[in-house]
């Protein structure tokens, strides 16, 4: 005959519906947030936060009593008390540093091995040449409107600053290696028509006429100006003695920028007694011999050249002659 169980009675009916409605109750409840404890040295007030995450330079962390998220930087944190009380926290960090420093180390021995580290020298007076061709292209930033003024630097030697913008169009046309430089398109005007526009004598005195900058001039500044934020490198090397090799209306605006283009006119002499010094090592070597002779006059015209670049200065006034045969000897090397 089966087993009669007697039936539940109303006290462990309400015990088991006490036990499912707790049980329900824990499971509607979110997983609790892990908790860090941060105090900054020489304040005692120790906070409790709710961990978010961390880097190698910051913890981030929630303020339990609202939603605001904080971040605070390791070094104005106490480390030696985080690292006593929250050994959680702080082996995270270490696992993160050693992360970061391995990486470093990766970064070290991939740098030994990098073909970048070394620069392949010339093996003869040709892939001289070549390289010396490449290094004169690296990009340059021009004079800077930041730290100048187009109407001083053009009133400083009474130069037209439509003129002056052309000549900015001229440098960075003569910068590109291949194709000829062609003229700009320039309005001169005659010697009187300029001496006109610049001042104007009156009852004995001489009295400066107002200058008034054209909507071209304007388009022009307004132009420069927008490459030199976006860091645009349009000029180099080689434009800048094309145009001094040139001389005239296209020598004079790029003599006036690499016044007052201190880095430009540091590059320049840098590549130059770079090559000045390569030429004479292969001179030496017994692969130079064969061309030993044209090594050796390429060397002086790179240190001649690098000279007459070095005087360009803001206390040089007139534009030496001899900047401009430097210039052109050494181009005839180059662009031969």
């Amino acid at each position: 005959m089966p087993t009669l169980h007697p039936p539940p009675t109303l006290l462990t009916v309400q015990l088991v519906r006490r036990f499912l409605i707790a049980a329900l109750a824990l499971a509607a409840l979110p997983a609790f947030a892990e908790t860090v404890q941060l105090r900054r040295p020489g304040n005692a007030t120790i906070i409790t936060f709710e961990y978010i995450t961390l880097d190698d330079n910051a913890i981030m962390v929630k303020r339990l009593d609202s939603d605001a998220v904080l971040s605070y930087r390791w070094d104005d944190l106490d480390l030696d008390w985080i690292r006593k009380n929250n050994p959680k926290v702080w082996a995270e960090r270490e696992l993160l540093l050693a992360d970061a420093k391995a990486e470093k180390k990766m970064t070290k021995k991939e740098a030994e091995v990098d073909p970048f580290a070394q620069e392949v020298m010339a093996t003869d007076a040709k892939s001289l040449m070549k390289n010396l061709i490449i290094s004169l292209q690296d990009g340059m930033k021009g004079l800077s409107l930041s730290a100048n003024r187009v109407d001083v630097v053009c009133n400083e030697f009474q130069l037209d600053e439509n003129l002056f913008w052309l000549g900015f169009e001229d440098l960075k046309r003569a910068s590109q290696l291949s194709g000829k430089i062609e003229a700009s398109s320039r309005a001169e005007g005659s010697a009187d028509e300029n001496k006109d526009r610049d001042k104007t004598k009156a009852k004995g005195k001489t009295a400066a006429k107002v200058r008034v900058r054209t909507p071209e001039s304007l388009a022009a500044e307004a132009d420069a100006r927008k490459a030199a934020v976006e860091d645009t490198r349009p000029y180099n090397a080689l434009g800048y003695l094309r145009n001094l090799a040139e001389g005239g209306t296209k020598g004079k605006p790029a003599w006036m920028m690499l016044r007052r283009a201190t880095a430009d006119r540091e590059a320049i002499k840098a590549i130059l007694a770079k090559y000045a010094a390569q030429a004479s090592e292969l001179a030496d070597k017994p692969e130079g011999k064969p061309a030993k002779g044209e090594l050796i006059v390429l060397k002086r015209v790179l240190e001649n050249c690098g000279e007459s670049i070095g005087k360009v200065t803001r206390e040089s006034v007139v534009v030496e002659a001899r900047l401009q045969t430097d210039c052109r000897a050494l181009l005839t090397f180059v662009l031969r």
